[in-house]
């Protein structure tokens, strides 16, 4: 069932000759003064900026940069076959390291590949570390012997340059005396350098000797991405983070992202795998902070006080403390690459809709309005499908949770559920999942509120119809009831469309939804998958069927080979607790 093809990157001068000359073999080469270059990462200024660095924070930065680089060389597929099928890939990456004892342990290699593959969606991420020999001091302080004298109140956090980190950074130095440690990764666009900067020196003035912005310039050497999902730029940015506060002795780091983009429920039943992004997920960021804390060898936590906040609760946040016009400076886009110059925004990705419906839910529009979107869906046509579709399952997955109970809430993100709900606080998991469906009903409550507001301002009773505006083709026509995909709660709608399993994914989909029924009490003892006996299986095709999967024969009988041949099982881990075990080297 596997038909994965490792990808083997080889990197900072090793050299695989016999794989040479396989499409699946890349040699990343960051090195100043090597013919070959072809990645930049400026660990030497960066150690400059904070005077030292461990050698294991070193090679930490070293590999996820190459991890970056690589994600960014590596083709996930064409973006047709995205909705409907897995474009997971496997990497094999070969790596000199200066703490080759520590980086060469089994166990600090399993917790890498582990948050590589959940933050990704990639099916496999192994390495190999090669001893690295010793290096140049990169200035004076650069030495075992230097101490760094750090404030006693100091807040490391990440720092994009968008609307949450923004106002996380006003939140921070408006209600705490710290000194703030502003952790930007840049990869050489423009725009995000600008940004970024420009928003700092408003900060600086705002908050004179408050904060300070590091910046860690990593990158490919020349503009050939293959892949644009930069789905690992999350474990470079907390790297860096990670890096930062380790070396001013602090033990923790923030992230500031609402909880409906972290948590990113699919929007439709066909996001799946690596499609759907999990970059700040709280099983990444609990996942990234036990790898943190085995390299710290000391408890290291990753905060986000937004988890339980919605866009346009954290919209509010900016208006609460009057920093509005820090507002327009702040980018959201996800396409920066993209858009015509003298726009910030392109105005069609999700994270454009989604600002856009934030800052009219805040009713704070007019400081976002300063000419930002190179296409404005309230004023211009809806010409492609493209713009219409991302409308349209915007606002239906706001329509979903308003009409749902928390039951059939559950019972329709049960999955996407589970992933979160032990990661996240709450005394026990009835009062985390109250929490999750709040913010679930928050999120549709704002977006109804702001399309009230919409209306109020540009479609007016008595001005005449465009019947290609937003208000005619999508919400006067409530297109986003009207998809037979989905089962709305309360739905009387009896066509609902069957869901094929993609044909790599059925292994994934297999564990998932044996940990749901596990979490729902449907499993509540180890038990054994025989021929004569398919008790693992019978439960887990029932669950895909009540979910409208497509089950074909061959399908059940490689989920009960999946449990017979041991490349899934049931066992109880040290607290007696149910888990599933994938055992990759079973075949």
């Amino acid at each position: 069932m596997n038909a994965f093809a490792e990808h083997i990157v080889a990197c900072n001068g090793i050299k695989i000759k016999k794989l040479s000359k396989s499409p699946k073999y890349l040699e990343l080469e960051h090195r100043d003064g090597c013919d070959n270059k072809n990645v930049n990462i400026n660990l030497k200024n960066f150690v400059t900026d904070i005077y030292k660095l461990s050698d294991r924070c070193k090679d930490l930065l070293e590999i996820a940069g190459y991890i970056f680089a690589a994600d960014r060389k590596t083709s996930r597929g064409s973006n047709k076959l995205v909705e409907y099928h897995s474009w997971s890939r496997s990497f094999h990456f070969h790596i000199y390291v200066r703490d080759y004892k520590f980086w060469n342990r089994k166990e600090i290699q399993t917790l890498l590949e582990q948050a590589l593959c959940f933050m990704s969606g990639d099916h496999s991420y192994k390495f190999t570390f090669y001893q690295a020999g010793p290096d140049f001091p990169t200035n004076l302080f650069d030495n075992e012997n230097f101490v760094i004298d750090t404030p006693n109140n100091l807040r490391v956090m990440l720092f994009s340059g968008g609307i949450d980190s923004l106002a996380g950074a006003v939140e921070l130095l408006e209600t705490t005396k710290a000194e703030v440690c502003l952790v930007s990764h840049q990869s050489g666009q423009w725009g995000v350098l600008k940004t970024q900067r420009i928003i700092n020196e408003e900060i600086e003035i705002l908050y004179p000797n408050r904060s300070k912005h590091f910046k860690f310039r990593c990158g490919l050497s020349y503009d050939d991405s293959k892949d644009e999902s930069q789905r690992t730029r999350s474990f470079l940015y907390t790297s860096t983070a990670f890096a930062i506060a380790h070396t001013y002795k602090k033990n923790c780091i923030y992230l500031f992202e609402n909880g409906i983009t972290s948590i990113n429920f699919a929007e439709t039943q066909d996001l799946m795998n690596a499609r759907a992004s999990r970059t700040t997920h709280p099983q990444t960021i609990g996942k990234l902070q036990e790898l943190f804390t085995a390299i710290a060898e000391e408890k290291f936590y990753i905060y986000n006080p937004y988890l339980f906040k919605t866009k346009t609760d954290v919209v509010e946040v900016i208006k609460h403390h009057k920093k509005l016009e820090l507002l327009d400076s702040s980018v959201s886009c996800s396409r920066t690459r993209n858009h015509p110059p003298g726009f910030t925004h392109c105005g069609v990705c999700s994270q454009c809709i989604d600002r856009r419906f934030a800052v009219f839910a805040a009713d704070v529009q007019k400081y976002d309005d300063n000419h930002l979107y190179h296409f404005d869906f309230l004023v211009d046509e809806l010409e492609t499908d493209e713009i219409k579709k991302a409308l349209t399952e915007y606002i239906r997955l706001a329509q979903d949770f308003k009409k749902q109970s928390i039951d059939s809430w559950y019972r329709s993100r049960g999955k996407e559920i589970i992933e979160v709900e032990e990661y996240i606080q709450g005394e026990d998991e009835f009062e985390r999942i109250d929490k999750l469906y709040n913010l679930c009903q928050r999120h549709s409550k704002h977006i109804e509120r702001s399309i009230r507001k919409m209306r109020d301002i540009y479609d007016l009773p008595l001005s005449s119809s465009n019947p290609k505006s937003f208000f005619s083709s999508i919400i006067g026509q409530r297109v986003y009831q009207k998809d037979d995909n989905k089962n709305i709660a309360g739905s009387s709608d009896k066509t609902i469309k069957r869901k094929e399993i993609p044909s790599r994914g059925l292994k994934r989909i297999t564990k998932e939804t044996c940990e749901f029924l596990i979490k729902q009490k449907r499993i509540t003892d180890v038990l054994i998958e025989t021929k004569k006996n398919p008790v693992i299986s019978k439960l887990i095709i029932g669950a895909l069927k009540q979910e409208n999967f497509v089950v074909t024969k061959q399908n059940e009988t490689s989920i009960s080979d999946y449990f017979r041949k041991y490349e899934l099982y049931l066992k109880k881990d040290g607290n007696g607790k149910i888990i599933v075990i994938n055992n990759n080297r079973a075949r």
